[in-house]
């Protein structure tokens, strides 16, 4: 019979910004209790997965159902990063200062008093920006496409905010901890992470941070460099945000709720030792990760004409993890390649979903995998990030960083 349940556990701080967390980790399991399992499955959504949580449970049921492994949703840190079919993990549309004040600048181009603005009279500012424009180009004095850009954000639930990476893959292995302290009979299985786009870069991210609990990646477009559009947002001269959403006349620009940026006096300047561990195209960090753990398979797609992360620095990290002696398949994809079922076009992702990508990459895995003893055995890692050094490490039933200068 096929079992689901949920699980709310603590995890990890913010130990980069030095921000203690409120929320709770959740994440999810599905298994056939009539079969016996063959691995762990991580299945790990991207930006937008909690945006249909029925689909998600479903995918989640689906792979368990079919290749007789524990698959695991992981709620992680700023999972919340889209609006939901369910509350409690739908974020919230809002205009904070910097937005109102973009959103100002906009309206006296107009001539349009300003004085009334503030966060709940927007709608009907931009109301009447829109009629103006109307009239406009009526009048043929602005062009017939022409639109303003304005900005809004979105606040994630649960006091969260994007951290982007770091805390995201800790609580992974957080939840991989405690899911085995619960049932301990799984703890020697081959223990897989996937998923596409932001969720394949995290997949990438756990093997550097845990290579020892990592036996396979299975990765769709995940980011060999972090994209700075998507840490810092609005800092980002030409940003197109996180999200977007047309109106008459102009376009909205949503940036997630981020404390990152790149004034030097703040707490929360993003420095490039910030960068460095989040970079997975590190020739450096990649001979440390090899040293921990040589034994992961690697299976990764990546479009050529990827407009958001550059196919040729996901090409030269699975280069070195191959020579390293990592097991790696890289499918480059071009036009040639696109079959209109499973690769659909070459677009950032490909246009294949992740239940798509499970049901022909994880069987392939799960064979090479076959009989494959995983032991959860208490280790650490170190990364010098220039003038710091990030340890990652099990401290007990927890999984932890910790930056020394």
């Amino acid at each position: 019979m096929l079992i689901n349940q949920s699980f709310e556990i603590d995890s990890c701080d913010d130990v980069e910004l030095n921000i203690k967390r409120t929320s709770k980790l959740e994440y999810r399991i599905s298994y056939d209790d009539e079969k016996e399992i063959k691995a762990i499955v991580f299945i790990i959504g991207g930006y937008g997965a909690n945006a249909n949580i029925y689909f998600l449970d479903s995918y989640r049921n689906y792979i368990a159902k079919n290749f007789d492994v524990v698959a695991v949703h992981v709620f992680y840190h700023c999972f919340c990063q889209r609006r939901s079919d369910v509350e409690k993990y739908s974020t919230l549309a809002d205009f904070t200062k910097d937005d109102l004040k973009l959103i100002e600048k906009v309206l006296r181009k107009y001539n349009i008093p300003c004085d009334q603005l503030a966060n709940n009279t927007v709608v009907s500012h931009c109301e009447y920006l829109s009629e103006i424009m109307t009239e406009l180009k009526m009048l043929n004095r602005l062009p017939y496409d022409f639109e303003e850009r304005l900005s809004a954000t979105f606040i994630p639930s649960r006091g969260e905010y994007q951290n982007f990476g770091i805390m995201a893959a800790i609580d992974h292995i957080n939840a991989l901890k405690d899911l085995v302290k619960r049932f301990p009979k799984l703890a020697d299985l081959p223990k897989i992470y996937g998923g596409g786009s932001y969720g394949g870069y995290l997949a990438l991210l756990i093997a550097k941070i845990a290579p020892w609990y990592v036996d396979g990646v299975i990765d769709n477009s995940g980011s060999a460099l972090p994209p700075l559009n998507y840490i810092l947002g609005r800092e980002m001269e030409h940003s197109y945000g996180d999200y977007y959403e047309d109106f008459p006349h102009n376009r909205i620009i949503f940036f997630l709720k981020t404390h990152w940026t790149r004034k030097e006096n703040s707490p929360y300047f993003f420095n490039n030792e910030n960068y460095f561990i989040r970079t997975l195209l590190n020739k450096d960090h990649l001979i440390l990760q090899s040293q921990k753990n040589k034994n992961i398979i690697y299976v990764s797609y990546h479009s050529k004409e990827d407009p958001l992360t550059p196919a040729n620095f996901k090409e030269q990290t699975m280069q070195i993890l191959k020579i390293l002696g990592y097991d790696v398949s890289l499918n480059l994809i071009d036009e040639n390649k696109i079959d209109g079922k499973f690769i659909k076009n070459l677009d950032h992702g490909c246009g294949i979903p992740d239940k798509a990508l499970f049901r022909k990459e994880l069987p392939l895995m799960l064979e090479k995998l076959q009989k494959r003893k995983s032991f959860m055995q208490e280790n650490s890692i170190s990364y010098p990030c220039g003038n710091k050094v990030f340890t990652f490490k099990d401290v007990g039933d927890k999984f932890e960083l910790e930056i020394k200068d």
